[in-house]
C-alpha cells in the first residue's frame, strides 16, 4: 500500500502512534510515510483499524466504511489525484477509473468495474483483504466526490470476493 494513505493517520493518531507502531512490521522512522513508496498492507490495515475504531466508536465495520471514504479525498489532493479528478465528469467515470487507481496504489486484491447503465455501475473485487466496508466507504467516496448520493447493493460470494452495485 502506497504511504500516501498512512500519513493522515498518523498525524490523527498523535501520541496514540507509540501503541500502533509496535504492531507494525515496517514502521517507518517516527512515524513518517513517503507518499508513494510501498508499505505492508498487513500495517496499513492495523492503523486503519485503530484510527476508526477511535474516530468512530461503536461498530468497527460501520467505523470502516465511514473512514474509508475519506480515502478518496485523500487521493484526490495529491498532484496526481487533481490530474485524474480533473478529467472525470461524473461518478460512472470515476468508478470505471477506479481499479486502475486501486492497482496503482495497492498491491494484491483486485478490482474490476463495468458500466451497467447511465447511472450505475458494477464493481467486482477478488482477493480483498480486510473488511469489505473499507472498498464500499471507497466507492461511497468516489459518488459523494460528484456531490451524489449512492446506493450499494452488495453480494458477498465468498470471503474473498464481492460484489458492488453502484447507482446514484
Amino acid at each position: 500500500m502506497k504511504g500516501l494513505f498512512f500519513s493522515r493517520y498518523v498525524t490523527g493518531l498523535g501520541d496514540g502512534w507509540s501503541a500502533v507502531e509496535p504492531l507494525l512490521r515496517a514502521p517507518p522512522p517516527k512515524g513518517r510515510y513517503h507518499a508513494f513508496e510501498e508499505y505492508p498492507m498487513a500495517d496499513y490495515l492495523r492503523v486503519f483499524d485503530h484510527v476508526a475504531r477511535q474516530r468512530f466508536p461503536g461498530a468497527p465495520r460501520e467505523a470502516y466504511r465511514l473512514l474509508a471514504r475519506g480515502e478518496v479525498e485523500v487521493f484526490a489532493d495529491s498532484m496526481f489525484g487533481k490530474v485524474v479528478f480533473a478529467m472525470l465528469k461524473d461518478p460512472g467515470a470515476g468508478l470505471l477509473r477506479y481499479p486502475e487507481l486501486f492497482h496503482s496504489m495497492t498491491k494484491g486484491p483486485t478490482v474490476s468495474s463495468v458500466r451497467e447503465g447511465a447511472r450505475h455501475v458494477r464493481v467486482v473485487v477478488e482477493r480483498s483483504v480486510g473488511a469489505p466496508e473499507a472498498i464500499l466507504g471507497i466507492v461511497e467516496g468516489i459518488v459523494l466526490t460528484f456531490d451524489e448520493s449512492p446506493l450499494l447493493d452488495v453480494q458477498l460470494e465468498d470471503d474473498r470476493r464481492f460484489t458492488i452495485d453502484v447507482r446514484w
